[in-house]
């Protein structure tokens, strides 16, 4: 799994095309929290989208710089920790946090940290873009296809906590088939519930999270809204 383009090709593209709709064809002020390599910067840039990227990782920064610069694409990209970059009195239109990233922000507390941040960042008529986590990969551990396990080449392994919806995914030499405990080394990952993003939102003065459409492929978003007045 690529970390800079975690989804599968044609979730991916499934994606990008609802959020381009979402934006709509006149031009916005967009923040993409969590970049990467410009999965879904690029696009809508060139969607003639005025975008920001934000990164806490340098060579994702990197990467996304060198994809710009070839496809001749002005973007602001920033390498830093978004809870040291935002808020900000210069607003958006709209942030997005997709490609898994949300998931990143595995504590309750820091996901609704993230939110009110976002709030506060947003123009009044604003919205917030995620993935429709949900949707797409609840009913999957329905289907028992996310359990505690090592894969056969002894280079995956995933490990749940025992007592809430957080994992972790080691890989490489990272795999330790005897420790099935969650250390402080792990990335920690949150498989939120439409419960949890409810009340994130709630709590940060956003309207409930909504799907727009039901994507076919899977690859849909999740959107927030500045409740209006």
């Amino acid at each position: 799994m690529n970390e800079w383009m975690p989804m599968e090709e044609e979730l991916s593209k499934a994606q990008i095309k609802e959020v381009l709709s979402l934006l709509g064809d006149s031009p916005k002020r967009v923040l993409d929290i969590g970049c990467g390599n410009g999965r879904l910067l690029v696009p809508i840039a060139l969607a003639g989208h005025d975008i920001t990227g934000i990164d806490i990782d340098p060579e994702a920064i990197s990467s996304c710089a060198a994809v710009c610069a070839d496809a001749d694409i002005d973007a602001k990209l920033i390498d830093g920790n978004v809870f040291e970059l935002l808020p900000t009195n210069d607003p958006f239109d709209v942030i997005i946090c997709c490609g898994n990233t949300f998931m990143l922000f595995a504590d309750i507390h820091q996901g609704v940290q993230l939110l009110q941040i976002c709030r506060e960042s947003l123009h009044d008529d604003g919205i917030v873009i995620i993935d429709d986590i949900p949707r797409d990969l609840w009913p999957e551990i329905a289907e028992g296809r996310w359990c505690n396990g090592v894969n056969d080449e002894n280079t995956l392994q995933l490990v749940w906590s025992k007592n809430d919806s957080v994992f972790t995914i080691r890989e490489g030499d990272q795999v330790e088939p005897d420790n099935w405990e969650l250390g402080e080394d792990d990335r920690i990952m949150r498989l939120w519930t439409m419960g949890e993003l409810e009340l994130a939102a709630r709590l940060s003065d956003l309207s409930p999270p909504e799907n727009p459409r039901v994507m076919p492929v899977g690859g849909g978003v999740l959107v927030m809204r500045v409740p209006r007045l």
